[in-house]
Order: C-alpha cells, then sequence, then structure tokens
C-alpha cells in the first residue's frame, strides 16, 4: 500500500496589467500557491490510496460563491487526481449542508454510504464518490 501525498489549490483573481476592460469578467486561476492577494477559495485534497483520492476540504469565501470558484476548484482538483492515476475520487459533506449536496450531486458525485456522528459536533456525513475514468464536466 502506497501513501497518497497532499496537495492544495488556491483560486485567486489574477488582475489585467493596467484597469479592468469594461465588461470584463475577472479571470480566475488555480494555482498549488498564491501571492496572497484575490484569494477566492482553496481546496485541499490527497492523491490515491489503493486508486482512490480524497477531497479533504474545500472553502469558497462568502463574496465569491455563486460565481463558479467551487467548480473551477474542484475540476481542478478532478484533473490533478486523474494524472496521478486516481481511479475514483471520495470526500465527505455534513448531512445538513443542503448547498454541498447540491454542489456534488450537480458535479456527478454519489452517496455510497452515510457515517454516523462523523463531525466533533455530532453531526453524520455522507460520504460521496466519484468514477474520474468515466466522469465529465457537470451538467
Amino acid at each position: 500500500m502506497t501513501a497518497g501525498q497532499s496537495f492544495t489549490l488556491i483560486a485567486e483573481l489574477v488582475p489585467p496589467v493596467g484597469p479592468w476592460p469594461s465588461g470584463e469578467t475577472p479571470r480566475l486561476e488555480t494555482s498549488p500557491s498564491s501571492r496572497g492577494e484575490g484569494r477566492l477559495g482553496f481546496l485541499v485534497a490527497e492523491t490515491c490510496r489503493r486508486g482512490i483520492g480524497h477531497i479533504i476540504t474545500i472553502d469558497v469565501a462568502a463574496g465569491a460563491r455563486r460565481f463558479g470558484v467551487g467548480s473551477k476548484l474542484l475540476l481542478a482538483a478532478e484533473q490533478k487526481l486523474r494524472a496521478a492515476r486516481c481511479r475514483r475520487v471520495r470526500l465527505e459533506a455534513a448531512v445538513d449542508n443542503l448547498a454541498a449536496l447540491s454542489f456534488y450531486k450537480r458535479h456527478q458525485y454519489d452517496v455510497v454510504k452515510t457515517v454516523p456522528r462523523y463531525y466533533s459536533n455530532g453531526v453524520d456525513a455522507f460520504v460521496f464518490e466519484k468514477n474520474l475514468l468515466s466522469s465529465g464536466s457537470p451538467s
């Protein structure tokens, strides 16, 4: 058995040289490191253990939610996990976190089990899994 290696992706605004052109949408980049300004969100994951990657955490700043930041982070992590030869990816989400549950379903994750009292506050967690070999982009 081989231990996986963790990685962090950071989403940040990349300003253009000079002022923003009128009507242009700010460009997002996900990178393994950050310059510290314009951070919008981050994701921490672990590469394969027995062919399964693990999304440890994903967080997007409140003001940056609903703009695709989380989706971009998740898709970038899935690409990195595929490149590391992971066949599947797993993650946990609280059963009462409706926004997260909807987000993962939209990205083709399926609930594979429930873990009672997973979180320190006693809340159960759903374990989600996605097949990285046969999945595409969210609809």
